[in-house]
């Protein structure tokens, strides 16, 4: 059953989606508060696009090290949401980001995930 909606429309957990996308990246704990202001816009933008999440954790053990999850309905869903072109404002997000991410955009990590179903006894 899916989770119901945060405020701005994403639902708050990735378990109902049935296609995931892991992003992993540095960022100095100086530009958190500006990088979550980007975030927030980046948001907004997932929203429209219809992801099934959208989801971001700090890791406690180093403050540096952020990952993003996306959650898509499915694989065709991701494809045909990754096909879309990036809308200039997007594309000005991702410049700003370029700035406070360590190393830049081109630094990102990510992994492709499908749910890995355990079945019932």
């Amino acid at each position: 059953m899916p989770r119901p909606p945060a405020p701005g429309g994403v639902p708050m957990s990735h378990t109902s989606a049935g296609f995931l996308v892991e992003f992993r990246y540095r960022v100095d704990p100086v530009h958190h508060d500006a990088y979550l202001a980007l975030l927030a816009g980046f948001r907004d933008y997932v929203d429209e696009l219809g992801l099934a999440s959208f989801e971001v954790f700090r890791d406690d053990d180093d403050p540096w090290q952020v990952t993003e999850l996306h959650g898509y309905d499915s694989w065709s869903h991701y494809q045909r949401v990754d096909s879309r072109g990036t809308p200039a404002e997007i594309e000005r997000l991702y410049e700003q980001m370029d700035r406070l991410v360590d190393g830049g955009l081109k630094t990102v990590q990510s992994r492709r995930m499908t749910p890995w179903p355990i079945p019932s006894p």
